[in-house]
């Protein structure tokens, strides 16, 4: 692959020239220096391969000028699939299709997502599990491999492989008791939308017995669908939930929703959400809500 840097004022540079440039900056030990200077001095490295191409970038520090001068280099190369590679509290990274849906991921990373259906109190929309026309998240990808490779059986730790996708924070795990009863058994630590009760509270509680009933009513919905298909299920989602502490989140992700079987039969599935963007805000209505719902 070819690699250059594009810095802040859209100048594309050789990678030894671009270091170069900040050569007297002082690097945590073991620090990567590329990887330094893309998260902490805004530079943007792209690889260009044959048929694709990579690009790592910290959406908060990229400057216009090297917006510009990024996609009319890609432009111009036109690769037919992209690995998009981003810092947001933490490493991300996506698979997207082509050149048009990579201009508008990575818009929305720059400027943020905005909101499709800001009318409705919930919106899911199933989505083709293809990297070839869909953008999707590579733990999806980790954990879809895991799926098949086991059958949709999960092991005697039923965390690991999640962990080994790398999504555990953001799994919940429900499983079914009784005809069409479902009891949350694990909900993953960077699912925050009920506060810290979501983690103590309200995991081992039937989906019903959740803050928001109407969030979790349709949850509850395609986790049984998924078991019905035998089959993966991703969506794509816009929701508002409330929460009892009074803080209400409009939150835009990705879910992926899998079925899964326990080596005696017990029947489970797995929802790992892949944020895009979200609002938070405080509100006596929003706590009256929830406690109406449950």
């Amino acid at each position: 692959m070819n690699k250059v840097l594009i810095d802040r004022r859209g100048t594309v540079l050789s990678v030894e020239r671009g270091l170069r440039r900040f050569a007297h900056h002082r690097l945590p030990n073991d620090s990567d220096p590329l990887t330094y200077a893309i998260r902490h001095l805004g530079l943007l490295e792209v690889a260009v391969g044959d048929t694709g191409a990579r690009i790592r970038l910290r959406p908060a520090l990229i400057s216009p000028r090297a917006l510009t001068a990024l996609l009319y280099l890609l432009g111009d190369l036109r690769p037919r699939r992209f690995i998009l590679t981003y810092c947001d509290r933490g490493w991300q990274q996506e698979l997207v299709p082509g050149f048009d849906p990579l201009v508008l991921r990575i818009e929305e990373l720059v400027y943020g997502v905005r909101s499709l259906h800001p009318t409705e109190a919930f919106h899911a929309e199933e989505r083709p599990l293809d990297p070839e026309v869909t953008v999707i998240p590579a733990a999806f990808v980790k954990l879809l491999r895991q799926w098949v490779m086991r059958r949709g059986i999960l092991p005697d730790n039923p965390r690991a492989p999640f962990r080994r996708a790398g999504c555990l924070g953001r799994t919940t795990l429900v499983e079914q008791i009784g005809d069409s009863r479902m009891l949350v058994s694990f909900r993953g630590r960077h699912l925050t939308h009920y506060g810290t009760a979501g983690w103590t509270e309200f995991v081992g509680r039937p989906v019903d017995e959740q803050p928001d009933i109407r969030f979790s009513a349709a949850a509850s919905a395609v986790y049984g669908e998924a078991h019905a298909r035998q089959a993966p299920i991703l969506q794509g989602c816009e929701g508002t939930i409330a929460a009892p502490t009074g803080v209400g989140r409009r939150s835009i992700y990705e879910r992926l929703i899998l079925p899964w079987r326990t080596q005696d039969g017990q029947r489970l599935v797995s929802g790992v959400s892949h944020l895009r963007g979200r609002t938070d805000w405080r509100s006596s209505m929003n706590a009256a809500l929830s406690a109406s719902s449950s």
